[in-house]
């Protein structure tokens, strides 16, 4: 969507999002600078705030559609968010006869009962228009045609029924195997098969076995970073090598197509497979994965600057692996922004991971009845509290309750009225579940307020 808004003219980006605009302002920001007039929406409860972002995208999308015929790819779903998910939900119950195709791919060997995206194929499979298709290895002759489609050789019969028993016809292993061997080796030298990996670690070790040191350095230094990493970050950690040195290094690493630069963007790269990435993160002993984590975490905090907390998802990340050599406190920092922005944009799941991360390296217990012990804590407990409340139901809504009321505990105490009028006012009640306790905790914060005041009465409103 934002590629779309950078590429689409103003007028005809009114024409399609309409109102919906200002909702999905919300999560790409370039609407509101192509779009001066799309305002912050109003406030809504937050489950109907969700709706209206959800139903926002969905709208739009359907109307793109109108012009074109729209087909949306999701490659490597089995990484994609629970909040991710629940879009994808929502959207392709509403698509219904619209030029719209969604086609999502994932790694079943990834996917486990207890894993979101379970849940989601679940959701979808009782929709009129959902369709499977299992994607197995490539058959022999395909193998062939994807040999010659992309290396140009012809296989004979027996090379082409070797690559398929040595790859069982997965499409990334017969390419890797296709990068390191020619025509020659294939017709002429029948021993070139005792050098195809049994799987993707051999794959990449080979190629990686190619490269100098100073690419390997980097590679392996980037891996740690993630899927997705930044010149000016890798040249403050890699301070042993030049900046030439690294240029020439990254260079050779887009020469063999392990990494690219990413469109429109400068300095930006990324693993052109995530599997190449992941190779060589695993290959890192525990030591070293800490010990890289930490410098990454602190030079993203230089890099980043008075943005740093615009990052707090990328920072409680690195923080919380380095978290034996850093310490809590700046996990425990990051963690909370993180959650308060996920809440922001309706990513409960997300934030409930977050505060709980918080909440455990300040090693606070859920359970009890003491006050948090700071205004951090504080926060913590308040913004799990909400992320509890809208995920669960029925008995779980008075466990989110407790610990709401233990945030409002510290803040009544603390002085900060405005704070603990808020948590006293967070709508955890629903029709179909009236948690007890909640009555008098209204009437404490309505000790707190002026008779006359406004907060008085939206507590009296309650």
């Amino acid at each position: 969507m934002r590629t779309y808004v950078q590429q689409t003219a103003p007028e005809q980006l009114v024409e399609e999002m309409g109102l919906g605009a200002a909702a999905i302002g919300e999560i790409i920001t370039e609407i509101r600078s192509k779009l001066p007039g799309a305002e912050t929406p109003p406030a809504l409860e937050p489950d109907a705030a969700r709706f209206r972002l959800f139903d926002s995208i969905t709208i739009f999308l359907k109307n793109v559609a109108q012009r074109q015929p729209l087909m949306v790819v999701l490659d490597d779903l089995h990484w994609a968010d629970r909040s991710t998910l629940l879009l994808l939900e929502f959207v392709a119950r509403e698509i219904g006869t619209s030029k719209i195709s969604l086609v999502g791919a994932y790694r079943d060997i990834e996917v486990s009962r207890r894993h979101p995206l379970s849940q989601t194929l679940g959701a979808l499979v009782r929709e009129q228009l959902f369709h499977r298709v299992q994607l197995d290895g490539l058959t022999q002759q395909e193998v062939g045609e994807l040999v010659q489609g992309s290396a140009g050789i012809d296989l004979t019969l027996e090379a082409a029924e070797a690559i398929h028993n040595r790859t069982d016809g997965n499409p990334f292993f017969v390419g890797e195997v296709t990068r390191h061997v020619t025509l020659e080796n294939i017709t002429e030298d029948p021993g070139w098969a005792s050098i195809i990996p049994e799987g993707v670690r051999d794959a990449i070790g080979r190629r990686l076995n190619r490269l100098s040191d100073h690419c390997n350095q980097m590679l392996t230094t980037a891996s740690v970073v993630g899927q997705e990493f930044e010149f000016r970050l890798l040249n403050s950690l890699m301070s042993d090598i030049t900046e030439d040195q690294l240029l020439a290094a990254m260079d050779e690493a887009v020469e063999v197509q392990l990494i690219e630069e990413l469109p429109n963007s400068v300095g930006l790269y990324q693993f052109t497979h995530a599997l190449i990435q992941e190779t060589l993160f695993e290959e890192l002993s525990t030591t070293r994965r800490v010990r890289l984590h930490a410098r990454i975490a602190e030079g993203l905090e230089t890099l980043y600057g008075n943005d740093a907390d615009v990052h707090a998802e990328e920072l409680a990340y690195h923080f919380a692996e380095a978290q034996t050599l850093t310490g809590p406190e700046k996990l425990v920092r990051y963690s909370l922004m993180a959650g308060q922005q996920a809440l922001a944009s309706y990513a409960y799941d997300d934030a409930l991971t977050y505060f709980e991360k918080g909440l455990a390296a300040r090693d606070i217990a859920l359970s009890g009845t003491d006050a948090a012990c700071d205004e951090e804590a504080a926060d913590l407990l308040f913004g799990l509290a909400r992320a509890r409340s809208n995920t669960v139901s029925g008995q779980q809504l008075v466990e989110a309750f407790a610990i709401l009321s233990r945030a409002f505990d510290y803040y009544a105490e603390a002085g900060n009225v405005a704070q603990a009028v808020a948590a006293a006012l967070f709508p955890i009640v629903t029709p179909s579940y009236r948690i007890p306790g909640i009555t008098g905790l209204l009437a404490r914060a309505l000790t707190l307020v002026p008779a006359d005041s406004h907060e008085a009465g939206r507590i009296l409103c309650v």
